[in-house]
C-alpha cells in the first residue's frame, strides 16, 4: 500500500488544551441546552408525581436527577483529569498517522492500530490542527505543520472526499 499523508504529532497538554476548547467552543452550547432540558423535565416529573402523592416515583426520579447531575456536571472533569494523567499526555507521546487509500493507521512506538474511514464520525479543521472525531467526545489530532508526507492542503482535499457522508461535506473549516 502507497502512504498518501504521513503525519508525526506529539500529544502535549497544550495540544490537549486546544482540543478541548474547540470542542467546548463546537459543542457546549448544545451540550447546555440538553442539560437544561432534561433537568427541567425531570423536575417537572418529580414535582408532578409530588402533587398526585406518588411519594416513590417522586423519589427515583430525584434519584434520576442526582445521578444525571453528577454524570453531567462531574464526569466530564474527572474524565478530562484522568486523560491529562494518561500515558500519551504525560509523556508527550508522538503518534504516526499514516493515511491510505483505504484505511489509515495510527501507531506509537508501541502500538499500532488500523482505523476505516468510514469510523469517522466528524472531521474539523483549525488554523493548526485536523481533528478526525471518532465518536462525540474523542477525536484524533493533527497537527498541520507535522505532515512528512503530503501537505495540510491536499489532506484537506483528500479527507473531504474520503468523508464526504459526514454532515454533507465531511469538513467543516472553525476557527
Amino acid at each position: 500500500m502507497k502512504i498518501l499523508f504521513k503525519n508525526k504529532t506529539k500529544y502535549t497538554k497544550q495540544a490537549y488544551q486546544k482540543f478541548l476548547q474547540f470542542h467546548k467552543e463546537k459543542y457546549g452550547q448544545k451540550y447546555k441546552f440538553d442539560t437544561i432540558v432534561i433537568i427541567m423535565l425531570l423536575c417537572f416529573c418529580i414535582i408532578i408525581n409530588l402533587q398526585y402523592l406518588n411519594f416513590f416515583t417522586a423519589f427515583l426520579l430525584t434519584i434520576c436527577l442526582l445521578i444525571f447531575c453528577f454524570y453531567r456536571f462531574f464526569y466530564p472533569t474527572k474524565k478530562v483529569q484522568r486523560e491529562l494523567k494518561s500515558e500519551k499526555f504525560e509523556k508527550e507521546k508522538e503518534f504516526t498517522f499514516k493515511f491510505y487509500e483505504k484505511c489509515f493507521v495510527i501507531s506509537d512506538e508501541e502500538t499500532s492500530d488500523k482505523i476505516q474511514y468510514w469510523k469517522l464520525k466528524k472531521t474539523y479543521e483549525t488554523d493548526e490542527y485536523f481533528y478526525l472525531y471518532i465518536n462525540k467526545d474523542h477525536a484524533f489530532l493533527l497537527n498541520k505543520s507535522c505532515f512528512s508526507t503530503g501537505t495540510p492542503s491536499e489532506f484537506l482535499k483528500f479527507i473531504k472526499r474520503k468523508t464526504w457522508k459526514l454532515n454533507n461535506s465531511g469538513l467543516f473549516k472553525f476557527g
